[in-house]
């Protein structure tokens, strides 16, 4: 998707790949062992030049392979890259990853729903701790119920969400899992203020059934961005 904040941690890492004089402005014959180009640069990266600047730009998303590539030649830590957690490069004193099926998921008990009433007993259950690999830092995942943010996501899929600090951090969109009112809910998410106090507007992808729901913003509403999900189809990292 493009404008994430995947964008903004590939900027920073081909800023910093600059400054350390792996990323050259040399012709391709010049270059020395260890050095690229954006050509180069781009190649290495399993892509053509052109989509380096367009991702410097906001115009592309960051997809899988050019993470997976980053991540395997130019020693990126891939908590970073997907969600700005840790060092930037695994090198870094910073960057500890976590290691592929450590147990730095948290299946949570309930199940994030279209508009299907969840009692606050579910809330109460026992979580459970797993990993996949692949999927690094301290993220919730949730199982999905109901059809409001079909066809992207349908009942069924499973998604993978990291805690969002504050609702300043939205981004247009963005899915994201919101704990509101003894639910949790997948949508879009916009802020809005009204002449009282702050609310959230959640907004589903079939909005021809579910029109928006609005939650006050300051009781007690937890938000997680949707950062992978998984489906009866298999893994479909990214696409979001």
């Amino acid at each position: 998707m493009k404008n994430s904040n995947k964008n903004i941690y590939f900027k920073q890492i081909f800023e910093a790949l600059q400054l350390n004089n792996t990323i050259v402005k040399k012709h391709q014959h010049k270059l020395d062992e260890g050095e690229y180009n954006k050509r180069t640069f781009a190649q290495k990266l399993g892509t053509h030049s052109g989509v380096v600047p367009a991702i410097l730009s906001g115009e592309r998303g960051v997809t899988e392979k050019i993470i997976s590539n980053l991540c395997r030649y130019f020693n990126v830590n891939e908590a970073f890259i997907r969600m700005g957690e840790g060092g930037m490069f695994l090198s870094d004193e910073a960057a500890e990853p976590t290691f592929f099926g450590a147990n730095n998921i948290v299946l949570s008990a309930v199940h994030a729903t279209a508009g299907d009433h969840i009692s606050d007993e579910a809330v109460a259950q026992e979580d459970v701790r797993f990993g996949i690999p692949g999927l690094q830092g301290n993220l919730f995942a949730f199982n999905v119920k109901g059809n409001s943010m079909e066809p992207i996501l349908q009942e069924g899929d499973m998604v993978f969400c990291r805690h969002v600090e504050s609702p300043k951090y939205l981004r247009r969109n963005e899915i994201y899992a919101v704990y509101a009112e003894g639910q949790v809910r997948i949508k879009y998410v916009e802020m809005e203020h009204d002449a009282y106090e702050p609310q959230l507007k959640l907004l589903s992808h079939n909005d021809i059934e579910h029109p928006p729901i609005y939650v006050n913003a300051n009781q007690g509403v937890k938000i997680y961005q949707v950062v992978h999900f998984l489906t009866d189809m298999g893994n479909r990292l990214g696409l979001l």
